[in-house]
């Protein structure tokens, strides 16, 4: 009795949705005006300037308008440009780093069985902080490095086998949108600001960043990256991508050195051609701003010289390579020595990783334009303020 009562009752729904769906009225597939809105297919990811009349913009479209509206392209597109080849970074010649104290001259001998019994020396390089030596041999004896200069004279120091590797980029054609790159490890935030929320991921150091929106917040340069992902200037550097010809510039070459930015960037005939991280003046010895041509250049090129009165910072550097003077003493070149892109560094020369320093090198010309600017305003402008000053590397 029981179990007739329980087919009784599914008799009687099922009669109930059959009798539901016969009388609904069937939907005109044609009849677009009377299709309600829930209807309607989501449309195929891609950016719509107008609503489509056929489908709904929403899903994944909708995260695509969003993107569009913060000024990222959609498809994302890499940046027309590469590194230039990794072999450019190996430097002209062999160098070695004199490791006596700072306070002790070095000796220079004649021959190397003057240098191994601490003879006469022929004359003597002054104490400093830093010196190089270009060398062509070397020789162990005795648990010490000697090696043998271009004069075929020697002296004790050790061949230096590392140097900063970092490369810029050579560009196809000008990109659309501003880029740097990361001067140290750069969280990322959601928002502009140390108080917004990090996404808890973060750009490697000296990775390249696009930029598709600039704003200040707490002091800084904030970059839009990716979809809400911000990074600080305080840790990254911008190349602001500007093809107008600087005032005065005759031509249609130029390099462009953002003192703000710690940038370089090379232009030829409208385009960007190249751009990377440099180091520049540490205050006093600020690198100057202005309008420059290089009048001189090196493949390697010997830098002396102190800025402290008791000459306690001397420095005394041989074969600093692919150097181009451009304004006075001050120079742009390679760097084999310790440095940090990125940053206030130098005596005022331009310092750029050597495989920079020779791409440039074999691009640029003697009477190519250098045009030196400091958006932040930071630097002084005055002539007067680098008279006097012995710039350096």
């Amino acid at each position: 009795m029981r179990r007739k009562k329980v087919w009784l009752m599914l008799g009687v729904i099922v009669s109930l949705l059959l009798g539901g769906l016969l009388s609904a009225a069937p939907v005109s597939a044609s009849s677009s005006k009377d299709t309600p809105y829930y209807e309607l297919p989501l449309c195929l990811p891609g950016l719509y300037t107008h609503t489509p009349a056929d489908c709904l913009p929403l899903g994944a479209s909708k995260s695509v308008s969003q993107i569009h509206a913060m000024g990222i392209p959609y498809p994302q597109k890499e940046l027309p440009a590469a590194s230039p080849q990794a072999d450019l970074a190996e430097l002209p010649v062999r160098v070695a780093r004199v490791e006596l104290s700072s306070a002790e001259p070095l000796p220079v001998y004649a021959s190397l069985d003057d240098a191994r019994s601490g003879g006469t020396p022929t004359r003597t390089i002054p104490a400093g902080e830093s010196r190089y030596v270009a060398m062509i041999d070397q020789v162990e004896v005795d648990g010490k490095t000697f090696v043998r200069l271009e004069s075929g004279e020697w002296v004790q120091a050790k061949p230096i086998y590392s140097w900063i590797r970092f490369q810029g980029l050579v560009f196809s054609r000008t990109p659309q949108n501003d880029f740097g790159w990361a001067v140290d490890e750069a969280e990322i935030y959601t928002k502009p600001g140390y108080n917004s929320p990090k996404t808890g991921k973060s750009v490697p150091k000296y990775e390249v960043i696009q930029i598709y929106q600039v704003t200040q917040a707490d002091g800084y340069e904030w970059y839009l990256i990716g979809p809400n992902a911000w990074v600080s200037s305080h840790k990254t550097r911008r190349v602001v991508v500007d093809t107008t010809k600087p005032q005065g510039v005759t031509g249609e070459r130029w390099i462009k050195i953002d003192l703000a930015n710690f940038t370089l960037s090379a232009y030829e005939d409208g385009d960007l051609v190249f751009a990377t991280l440099v180091s520049t003046g540490l205050p006093p010895m600020y690198t100057q701003p202005g309008l420059f041509q290089i009048y001189e250049r090196f493949e390697a090129s010997p830098m002396s010289g102190a800025t402290k009165a008791d000459r306690s910072d001397y420095y005394y550097l041989e074969a600093v390579p692919w150097t181009m003077y451009y304004d006075d003493a001050r120079a742009i070149h390679g760097v084999y020595w310790p440095i940090v892109l990125g940053y206030n560094q130098s005596h005022g020369c331009v310092n750029l990783a050597p495989g920079d320093a020779n791409w440039l090198y074999a691009w640029a010309k003697p009477g190519d334009w250098v045009y030196v600017t400091d958006p932040s305003g930071k630097t002084p402008t005055d002539p007067a303020y680098y008279t006097g000053i012995s710039a350096g590397p």
